[in-house]
């Protein structure tokens, strides 16, 4: 699962390609490969059409967004942010996002926020492992031997380390923002 954020009305650096706009389920595979690379380049020159992160990678960054801009959001869009419900924010608060996130960017604070969260992710102590309920070995349906999620150990850490914060992430999610014209979010 996935968060695909679009811009309502993005900046167009680069015209869209005609080709964008064929049924790539009809094309030959060396007009696939065409269609996906120039669909790639055609992103990377007008950033603000869309923005794409896993559930992985968005819940924190929605979350560093909405700490910063919890004077703009509102508590139901900041909640709205971690479904894929189609939550719309208009250019104008958009904006506004943008100057308190590049502010945030400019002091490097992203990137303290980064190391500070990582090492609260170090530091959780590890919890009983729910799959093998903690012995270290399975015998169900599924395995038999050794816990395959815990290695043995009957310990593994816990869910939130999964989610990652990357300050590079909130870099690109800004350039996303600055040229979005507002965003919509699925």
């Amino acid at each position: 699962m996935g968060f695909d954020i679009y811009g309502l009305k993005p900046k167009e650096n680069l015209k869209r390609p005609a080709m964008l706009d064929e049924d790539v389920t009809k094309m030959s595979e060396f007009r696939q490969e065409m269609y996906f690379e120039t669909k790639e380049k055609w992103y990377d020159a007008n950033p603000g059409v869309y923005f794409h992160n896993n559930c992985w990678y968005w819940r924190p960054l929605w979350a560093y967004v909405c700490h910063v801009c919890d004077h703009i959001l509102t508590p139901e869009e900041q909640n709205s942010g971690c479904y894929n419900d189609g939550l719309e924010i208009e250019q104008e608060r958009v904006d506004l996002m943008v100057v308190e996130l590049e502010i945030q960017i400019l002091m490097d604070n992203h990137i303290r926020h980064e190391e500070e969260y990582n090492k609260r992710l170090e530091d959780m102590p590890l919890e009983e492992c729910n799959i093998c309920g903690g012995t270290g070995h399975r015998d169900d349906a599924y395995h038999v031997g050794e816990c395959n999620s815990c290695k043995g150990s009957g310990k593994r850490k816990q869910f939130d380390t999964k989610y990652p914060f990357s300050a590079q992430n909130v870099e690109n999610f800004v350039k996303f923002l600055s040229q979005s014209g507002g965003i919509q979010i699925f």
